[in-house]
């Protein structure tokens, strides 16, 4: 006796999805390409995007999540020599209506400062998260005094002077007027040489949930939910970079 055929789960995407997707397609085919490679893409809720960059001063990393060629994100290094010492560091910002989850720190010597908070895996980035911090740094050297060794860290990304790999950015974007949520996967080391790039970020992957409003989890990139990515393939391809 056969079993009563079971409803399959739908769900709705966003138009610039859909649009994406299309284009896509359109691609594929123009390259000789199966369109029914693409058969999944249509069903997902998350798209992932492997890669591999790192951080430069004088130039920003940008972060383009859903591939529509316009720069969701940056990551910026920070050199600066003043009277009072020396600052080396990295920040990550969104554009326009775009943030990174962040805190409010304070530190022992009363010392207020915004961060980027550095999530573990399979932490939870959606409505619930704060997301109130504007420009938030991730982890920066400070040095007391030109000419001096002695240096101190602050920020979640500094990892008591040691770094940290493999955490993630919580990030909140908005795509045709709809809010969508996703990550970043950085490692960053620190290396208190007091020279340009002494903290380093790199980038070794980001994703987004495709359903408006939807939380994400952090990490996550394997299941029937999700499809991957790589930089410089029909994604970048789709948004017109070669």
């Amino acid at each position: 006796m056969s079993s009563a055929p079971q409803s399959r789960k739908t769900f709705k995407i966003s138009d610039s999805l859909d649009r994406q997707l299309n284009t896509y397609a359109q691609v594929a085919a123009a390259a000789g390409v199966s369109v029914l490679a693409l058969a999944g893409a249509s069903e997902a809720e998350v798209v992932y995007t492997e890669t591999h960059q790192v951080t430069h001063s004088g130039f920003p990393l940008s972060i383009d999540l859903n591939h529509d060629g316009i720069n969701d994100f940056l990551l910026r290094t920070m050199f600066y020599v003043g009277t009072a010492g020396l600052e080396v560091g990295l920040d990550a910002s969104g554009g326009g209506s775009n943030v990174v989850a962040g805190r409010h720190f304070r530190t022992s010597g009363g010392y207020f400062f915004s961060a980027a908070s550095a999530l573990p895996a399979g932490a939870e980035i959606g409505p619930k998260g704060n997301f109130s911090v504007r420009y938030p740094f991730m982890a920066v050297e400070l040095f007391k005094k030109v000419g001096g060794s002695q240096y101190s860290d602050l920020g979640p990304w500094a990892g008591k002077a040691k770094g940290v790999r493999n955490r993630y950015l919580g990030l909140k974007f908005v795509v045709d007027g709809e809010v969508h949520y996703g990550w970043a996967r950085l490692s960053v080391t620190l290396g208190h040489q007091r020279q340009f790039d002494d903290v380093v970020g790199t980038l070794t992957g980001y994703a987004y949930e495709t359903i408006p409003d939807k939380p994400i989890i952090a990490g996550r990139i394997t299941g029937p939910d999700v499809i991957t990515m790589q930089d410089g393939t029909l994604g970048g391809l789709a948004a017109g970079r070669k």
